[in-house]
């Protein structure tokens, strides 16, 4: 008996250290667990058979565009899903448990798309519908100008959106579903108008043109461009008839020659002032100021012409003006352009070298020549045949070169001229309107072109054109930068109407500075708004 109760009691000895050693483990387990952090990444418990749309592509285009949803627990029948966009049912078209594919509806405009399947809903992102521009409230302008937008797709959130005219940006002022009102952009061209929800591809609406110049004149009207026209000097101001012209890009003056006198157009102020009356000067038989040109002295070189030969006695029918001074001194003993063409001093091309000597066209209107700065000299550097080239004008390239731009019956040309007669080389003027004139100014290349528009009830005079000019490319193939625009009218007697921009005759009526600014010496000359405009591209 006393045995088996000191069997009993060791044996629970040992069952009471084993249970010791077991309580230990627990305390190890739960101390050790308590340990974790809380940071820890922590598995997410995911309840089985939970509906969820994780992404839709894309997120954005139009209507019947095909959506594909992705996500969890959809039904495997297109029938077992009902799916809307913006509230909208759309039509299901393939179905798997992790996948489906919709079209977009015809009917709906941005919303979630959401997934039914029995009792369950699951909400998905957004769906952007793309844009459509139905119409414009107006289709031309100037810069500034409202214009609204009509379509759909919009938003009352002009930020999500972006309209170009032609590309350049435009201020949204207001939005609705339906609507856009918008700005003109101040540097905005002719072309199509462009909706976008930003960051996506825009659409196109219809084109708008940009017809308003900033400046108060009139008589011009803008097809292409924004281009700001700028009156001078006109026929009709107190200087008379202005018969010619030339710009001096260092001291920023324009230079003109008028019926009566010499005048004088500073470009910073605007201020118009005579340099010399032409009977100080001009002293033969109806003489009167015909083509002109700056040295590189600053001082103006000006070729007369006169009615009658040339006269017996020594003299000269090219001065050199002092605008500073207001004197004009007869330059050597020579008459420079008579006789071409019978017994009137002919308009000549005329251009004058940094080192004084000028170029011009002599006698016969075929020999292109070559005088001293002091007219004793006469060297012919240029000759044209007797048919198939025609000349064109000449270009002052700078003080040191000239430019000769000829033509014949297949391509048009040039040679620069400096102190020897360069190489021919053949261009490509711009396609489209006809090109009529080019001139340097700073570092670029200039140029004007029109094409003639129909106007009916125009009887007779100078048809009307479109005309477009602007900055040329290196090559002077193509623009860089232009704008249009029609004279309406200038001069109408009955029927009859007159649309001038320039009158070449071989001379340059046409410049351009080193800014960039174009300026025209606009005809008729007997019309009251003829005279010099400035011309500038926005």
């Amino acid at each position: 008996m006393c045995c088996n109760v000191l069997v009993v009691l060791e044996k629970n000895h040992q069952n009471m250290k084993s249970l010791k050693h077991i309580l230990s483990l627990i305390a190890l387990l739960t101390f050790a667990a308590s340990c974790k952090k809380a940071t820890d990444p922590q598995p997410t418990p995911t309840a089985p058979g939970t509906l969820i749309i994780t992404a839709i592509s894309p997120d954005y285009g139009k209507a019947g565009t095909e959506i594909t949803i992705t996500g969890a627990e959809f039904g495997t029948t297109t029938a077992a899903n009902i799916v809307t966009v913006g509230g909208k049912a759309a039509i299901v078209t393939a179905a798997t448990s992790t996948q489906l594919k919709i079209t977009a509806p015809a009917d709906a405009t941005h919303g979630v798309v959401e997934v039914k399947v029995g009792s369950a809903t699951a909400t998905g992102p957004m769906f952007y519908y793309e844009p459509e521009v139905t119409s414009l409230s107006v289709t031309s302008g100037k810069a500034g100008d409202a214009v609204t937008i009509t379509g759909k797709h919009f938003s009352t959130t002009a930020a999500d959106y972006e309209v170009k005219f032609n590309g350049v940006l435009a201020e949204i002022t207001a939005a609705t579903a339906t609507t856009l009102a918008v700005k003109v952009p101040a540097n905005a061209t002719t072309g199509i108008v462009t909706v976008a929800r930003k960051t996506k591809t825009p659409v196109n609406g219809p084109s708008f043109t940009i017809n308003g110049s900033s400046s108060a004149i009139t008589g011009f009207t803008v097809t292409e461009g924004n281009i700001t026209i700028t009156a001078l000097a006109k026929t009709a101001g107190a200087y008379g008839q202005i018969v010619c012209m030339t710009v001096d890009e260092v001291n920023n003056i324009v230079y003109a020659g008028t019926t009566t006198q010499i005048i004088k157009i500073d470009l910073a102020t605007g201020n118009v002032s005579t340099i010399i009356q032409n009977s100080s000067f001009l002293t033969l038989l109806f003489a009167k100021p015909s083509a002109m040109d700056v040295g590189a002295d600053g001082k103006l070189y000006l070729l007369s012409e006169f009615s009658g030969n040339a006269p017996t006695t020594p003299g000269s029918n090219v001065f050199v003006i002092d605008p500073v001074a207001k004197t004009a001194t007869k330059l050597g003993n020579r008459y420079v352009g008579v006789n071409i063409g019978g017994s009137t001093a002919y308009n000549t091309p005329f251009q004058v070298m940094g080192n004084g000597e000028i170029i011009a066209f002599d006698q016969t209107a075929r020999e292109l020549c070559k005088f001293s700065a002091d007219l004793t000299t006469r060297t012919v550097i240029y000759t044209l045949p007797v048919s198939l080239e025609s000349f064109v004008q000449l270009v002052k390239v700078n003080q040191n070169t000239i430019r000769i731009v000829l033509a014949d019956v297949t391509s048009s040309y040039y040679y620069d001229y400096t102190t020897t007669l360069g190489a021919k080389t053949v261009f490509n003027k711009p396609a489209g309107p006809t090109f009529i004139s080019a001139t340097a100014g700073g570092t670029g290349m200039y140029g004007v072109a029109g094409v003639t528009v129909n106007e009916p009830g125009n009887t007779g005079g100078i048809p009307k054109k479109n005309y477009t000019i602007g900055k040329l490319n290196a090559g002077q193939t193509d623009w860089e930068k232009k704008a249009s625009f029609t004279i309406d009218k200038f001069n109408l007697v009955s029927n009859v109407k007159y649309h001038n921009f320039i009158s070449l005759n071989g001379k340059n009526f046409f410049y351009a500075d080193k800014n960039g600014n174009m300026y025209a010496l606009i005809m008729p000359n007997y019309d009251t708004d003829a005279g010099i405009y400035k011309f500038t591209i926005n």
